[in-house]
């Protein structure tokens, strides 16, 4: 009877050694498709990233050429401003393309701990207004309303990444909001704290949601509908945010929030006013 109880130990010790095995291997597997996933999506994103220069720049180079001349006659004006705004709006969704271009690059990064920044003397009230001002075209049924400091709110950020963050939650809040509605950015300080605050009137977030916004490929079911994107925007963003040693947060609406604010999406995020090196 002994024996036999050993032999059983002995099959059943066996048996989960098997399993071990097996799902060792599973796992290296596992890992290696993912690292072979995380090198293909970088050198897409790379040969996406190389025609997006050229495109901005011989865009921008089309809308100085075709600046009217003083003795220009009303339809040629009129046609030079055409070219105007049709090279702002290439120019501006060339940006948007080099956004998601750097957010697929930026996701293989952070998986594989290479994430880093580049900071330097950043004006955070110029830098708002200069995001703003290249999204206008591609929203011209949108109202933006800035409540931005007139002096320079300075840090020691970088401000590429910065760039991206707000430029990903203004991308989000046109995408999700009716045109004809406003977004309004809002920034201000606290003592040692920039506070930024980007607000639309589209349809809000359900609370049963918020667990899910801030992770990669994640798709908010509520508002998804037929917009589509990589699922990556605040998931970068938030990365962004937080290598700054700053907080990303979705604001859910209260007894306090202002009745304008009740509807539609609000996303805060905080820096720490650093001064630079």
């Amino acid at each position: 009877m002994q024996v036999q109880h050993e032999q059983t130990q002995e099959e059943l010790i066996k048996s989960l050694q098997r399993q071990v095995d097996e799902l060792t291997g599973a796992n290296l597997s596992l890992q290696d498709q993912l690292a072979r996933k995380e090198q293909f999506t970088a050198m897409i994103a790379h040969e996406l990233r190389s025609p997006l220069s050229p495109i901005i720049n011989y865009a921008q180079m089309l809308a100085r050429h075709n600046c009217p001349p003083a003795d220009a006659t009303n339809k040629d004006a009129q046609s030079n401003a055409t070219i105007q705004r049709q090279t702002s709006i290439i120019v501006s969704q060339a940006r948007r393309l080099a956004r998601l271009v750097d957010d697929l690059l930026d996701a293989s990064r952070l998986s594989s701990g290479q994430f880093t920044l580049l900071c330097a003397r950043c004006d955070l009230a110029a830098l708002t207004q200069e995001v703003v001002e290249q999204l206008r075209p591609v929203a011209p049924y949108h109202t933006f309303t800035l409540q931005v400091p007139d002096s320079p709110i300075t840090g020691n950020w970088d401000g590429g990444r910065l760039q991206q963050a707000l430029g990903n939650l203004l991308d989000n809040a046109i995408k999700y909001s009716d045109e004809g509605t406003t977004i309004t950015v809002s920034i201000w300080t606290t003592q040692d704290t920039v506070h930024v605050r980007v607000h639309n009137q589209g349809v809000s977030i359900p609370s049963t949601e918020i667990g899910s916004l801030f992770r990669p490929y994640a798709r908010i079911q509520a508002t998804s509908g037929a917009h589509q994107g990589s699922g990556l925007g605040l998931y970068i963003t938030k990365s962004i945010i937080e290598a700054h040693q700053g907080t990303l947060r979705l604001e859910p609406h209260t007894d306090e929030t202002p009745a304008a604010e009740r509807m539609g999406t609000t996303f805060t995020f905080e820096l720490p006013l650093v001064s630079p090196a």
